[in-house]
């Protein structure tokens, strides 16, 4: 029986004894306190004019390419990749994405950094048309731009990681009699409530990923909060809405692993990447797959806006739908 379905008693038990458990030696992930966007570094502000100017003329490779720091040690890890691409896959990767998606435009929408200007989150809006059918999707990017300190141009990218659902990219190619199921058909909003979330320490929170606890998790923020991930088309509200979301996720995986990466906070807005494994269990089809997903919190007036960034298309399809999938599109 998963944790959420306990007793808010138990649960709260629960939380108690972890806390308990794992004070002593969590170590906090958040790298700032709360700013505002005017104190963002000179060297985001630089670096984001450069992708801001790409992004309207995306069909410009050596714009993309002079975002990376130039000395071929750049690294992009990416949605169902194993292991990071280095410099030429990450000019082969555009220049596929440009074959396929000619009238690709690409708008960052949400900029959050470090106070010393490495560390980056960025959500943005990704557009098109594939296979005559438009496209429309959100990505969530984790930068680290270049250390000076090791000669490395701060303006630039140095290692990456692209948050996004695949399911997006594959639908306009799907099969008609076996099309790509939304994990999180018709779940909608339930009713809210005045309590307040509890606060979970940067262990906690970790072992409520691995455990799969989505009762824990929901716990976490307030009762006025909304949740919007992967497979819904607006946010929804409601910790029996929110509890049901994470309970179809981890329903579609076991053996969660997941570690925690940067975390990033300004402004009443916080970001936590988490980097790791799961077995995914589409298709009937069990097997390991890397897994990692991005968390954003922003303190409203209403309540918290709680958004989950993270890749389905291993969690619903099989190993052999996936592989067709892939040769619809790039052959």
């Amino acid at each position: 029986m998963r944790v959420s379905r306990f007793i808010p008693a138990l649960t709260a038990a629960l939380l108690s004894c972890v806390v308990l458990a794992t004070s002593a030696n969590a170590e906090p992930l958040a790298r700032q306190p709360d700013r505002t966007t005017a104190e963002v570094p000179s060297n985001v502000r630089q670096f984001m004019d450069a992708y801001r100017d790409w992004g309207r003329n995306a069909q410009d490779v050596g714009a993309y390419l002079n975002l990376f720091v130039q000395d071929g040690t750049a690294r992009l890890w990416d949605s169902g990749l194993e292991t990071p691409r280095d410099w030429a896959g990450i000019k082969s990767q555009i220049e596929g994405v440009l074959r396929l998606v000619p009238d690709y435009v690409f708008v960052p929408e949400t900029v959050t950094s470090d106070p010393d200007g490495r560390v980056v989150f960025i959500e943005a809006l990704n557009t098109g048309t594939i296979k005559g059918k438009p496209v429309s999707f959100k990505t969530m990017h984790r930068l680290v731009l270049g250390d000076p300190a090791a000669g490395k141009d701060s303006a630039r990218v140095q290692d990456g990681r692209r948050f996004w659902d695949q399911v997006n990219m594959f639908r306009p190619v799907e099969d008609p009699a076996n099309p790509l199921r939304n994990l999180f058909e018709g779940i909608t909003s339930s009713s809210t409530d005045p309590a307040p979330g509890i606060p979970l320490p940067p262990r906690v929170r970790q072992l409520a990923w691995n455990r799969e606890a989505a009762g824990i998790l929901v716990a976490g923020v307030d009762g006025t909060a909304t949740l919007q991930g992967p497979g819904l088309t607006a946010p929804i509200s409601g910790r029996r809405a929110m509890t049901d979301y994470l309970d179809r996720l981890f329903g579609a995986v076991r053996d969660v692993q997941l570690e925690p990466r940067a975390t990033v906070s300004a402004g009443g807005t916080e970001y936590r990447e988490w980097v790791g494994t799961a077995v995914a269990l589409g298709g009937a089809d069990p097997r390991t797959i890397s897994f990692s997903l991005v968390e954003r919190t922003v303190k409203t007036a209403t309540g918290t806006a709680w958004s989950l960034h993270f890749d389905t298309l291993d969690l619903i399809a099989s190993v052999q739908t996936v592989k067709e999938l892939r040769a619809r599109i790039f052959g």
